[in-house]
């Protein structure tokens, strides 16, 4: 979204201004976020948000994101520039529909093809608990496309877990979307006690998911697969988040990694595919499913 950031601004910016809208933009329903250097002056930015609002009319607020990705809620400092001064807004994507505040919770309208890529790998049936749920697009667009599923899903901040509860409810998959409130790991250990066991684990909290990944193993029945979301620096990214997962967990054997998205220069987010198999003399097949 840079180019077409920057192609938008060519001629209502300076060449060096334009040279200060670093990150592209967002659109979260019709919210849109860009990404500029803290060195490009508020009237530089506030005349640029009003020219996105132009060529998108379907966006009616513009903000600014002016600290990064931080804390345990991983939320963002925002500073509003045009437009409605409201962060509430109504996303839909993947044929769902989802309440998000874009100031007190975390959501990437950029993982919109992986949610996608994971909810068509879940199988009728299927126990998924999602470790890391925010407002539900994984959790909610897996009720909606698999039968008879159960989606445990965890969210540790209560604004995200509010509006995850609100959520169920807009996409009517009650019963199928179980919201839990609190950390991840405790569910994990919860749901463990109680004989429930995950066909299917999602760890897609780059941040933590190495350290949340054995107590997700712990819950997952045998040739169950964890979906681990990690950042990885440097090259060869997909193999290095394999060689994480491995070594964090012996008994998780990948079959399937991808780069979802450069998230910063040579820092990238992947994806990887692991299936459960308690002994190593089972090994999985390649390709997008366990055997």
């Amino acid at each position: 979204m840079t180019k077409l950031l920057r192609r938008i601004l060519r001629g209502v910016l300076r060449d060096d201004e334009l040279e200060m809208v670093a990150g592209g933009f967002d659109v979260i329903g019709d919210v849109a976020i860009i990404r500029v250097r803290p060195e490009l002056p508020r009237e530089a930015r506030v005349v640029a948000a009003e020219a996105l609002m132009r060529a998108v009319p379907s966006i009616r607020s513009v903000w600014a994101q002016v600290t990064p990705v931080s804390g345990e809620y991983r939320l963002r400092g925002l500073e509003h520039l045009a437009g409605e001064e409201r962060t509430l807004t109504l996303h839909r994507e993947n044929g769902c529909s989802y309440l998000v505040d874009v100031a007190k919770v975390y959501f990437s309208p950029r993982l919109s093809g992986e949610r996608l890529r994971v909810a068509s790998l879940v199988r009728d049936g299927e126990v998924v608990h999602n470790m890391f749920a925010g407002v539900g697009p994984f959790s909610i667009l897996i009720a909606r496309m698999a039968k008879g599923v159960r989606v445990y899903s965890s969210e540790i901040n209560p604004d995200a877990y509010e509006l995850l509860e609100r959520n169920v409810r807009l996409n009517r998959v009650e019963g199928s979307v179980i919201p839990m409130l609190g950390d991840a790991l405790e569910h994990a250990r919860r749901l463990r006690d109680l004989g429930i066991r995950a066909n299917r684990v999602l760890l897609p909290l780059p941040e933590r998911a190495l350290d949340a990944l054995p107590a997700a193993t712990e819950e997952l029945r045998v040739l169950g697969v964890a979906h681990i979301y990690l950042h990885v620096e440097g090259g060869s990214p997909e193999r290095r988040a394999m060689e994480e997962v491995s070594s964090r967990v012996p008994e998780l054997h990948p079959y399937y990694a991808r780069t979802v998205r450069e998230v910063a220069p040579r820092l990238y987010q992947v994806v990887v595919d692991a299936v459960y198999l308690p002994s190593a003399s089972a090994r999985p097949s390649p390709g997008g499913r366990p055997p």
